[in-house]
């Protein structure tokens, strides 16, 4: 986390490499990366109104610098999640709020830490979710057996990713919304954390990403509109439910007006140093007038007299 990705390039230089007792760190300098005059991107947009808009606007800028963006289906993505929660789930999540000791729970770990007592055949019967329903029957106490099998699976998919995305399409990055919608409102995550499925992807393959700013909501281009809900790329109607429709939807393009948008940039493992570059060019194809960097803060609160 920085004010700009100089500033992460400076720390990477510093700390890639360097050890301590414990050996914690893999012992490779950061290493200077030349890119190609031509970068060849993915972009995966199905979210929110304004996080499809971000990831289009960066697509276009990088098209008029010449770079080749196409869009594909990402494999995988709800297999890696079930992936992710049978494993974090294994032990009833016992490890995790064991930490907790006398302090109450967090509202957004209710839904996590009680998924494996929720009837999955209600969620699938009555709400007619099966991608939730799913999810709930993969949070469930597991034996050792089955946990190293659900630990196969990751490896395989990993591999499965990198044979089916890198080497089938020559892909230099990936280029996505970070989650779902841009920002969720004080105790939006109480049942709704699994919109982080967008990152967890990615941590699960243990693939470096890097997140930058690119725009920031607008209360009319970002409303959600009958050609965005007959679209293609929807997931699981409890969380959409919540998140686009009904009374209070957290989506609120009227009430986030002004926030900001940004996107993660995804390498193969390994390449750190080839994502902190594809970012400088995607931060400077962007442009530097859109409002982001140091001293943005200062010229915003003046404009708006906070």
């Amino acid at each position: 986390m920085g004010r700009c990705i100089d500033d992460l390039q400076l720390v990477s230089r510093i700390v890639f490499g360097a050890q301590n007792n414990e050996q914690s760190i893999a012992p490779i300098p950061y290493r200077e990366v030349q890119l190609s005059p031509k970068l060849r991107f993915d972009n995966y947009v199905k979210a929110s109104p304004a996080c499809q808009r971000a990831v289009l606007e960066t697509v276009e800028a990088l098209r008029k610098k010449g770079h080749e963006c196409i869009e594909f289906n990402v494999p995988g993505t709800i297999e890696a999640f079930n992936i992710f929660v049978g494993l974090t789930a294994a032990d009833g999540y016992k490890k995790m709020v064991s930490h907790l000791g006398p302090d109450p729970k967090e509202k957004s770990l209710w839904l996590v830490t009680s998924s494996p007592k929720l009837p999955s055949w209600g969620i699938e019967t009555f709400l007619g979710d099966s991608i939730f329903a799913n999810i709930v029957r993969t949070a469930r106490v597991r034996s050792v057996g089955e946990y190293t099998t659900l630990v196969a699976e990751r490896e395989a998919l990993i591999k499965s990713f990198h044979r089916e995305v890198w080497n089938k399409h020559g892909f230099d990055g990936i280029i996505a919304p970070v989650q779902a919608i841009p920002q969720l409102p004080h105790g939006g995550c109480d049942n709704f954390s699994a919109i982080a499925a967008a990152t967890i992807l990615y941590n699960l393959l243990d693939h470096p990403a890097g997140c930058i700013p690119v725009t920031h909501v607008d209360s009319s281009n970002d409303q959600i509109t009958p050609e965005w809900i007959a679209g293609a790329g929807h997931g699981s109607s409890y969380l959409e439910n919540g998140l686009y429709h009904g009374k209070t939807p957290l989506y609120n393009p009227v009430q986030s007006a002004g926030m900001p948008v940004g996107i993660q940039i995804v390498g193969k493992k390994w390449e750190e140093e080839k994502v902190l570059a594809m970012m400088h060019i995607i931060d400077n194809a962007l442009g530097k007038d859109r409002g982001f960097g140091p001293g943005s803060w200062s010229a915003h609160r003046g404009n708006t007299g906070l």
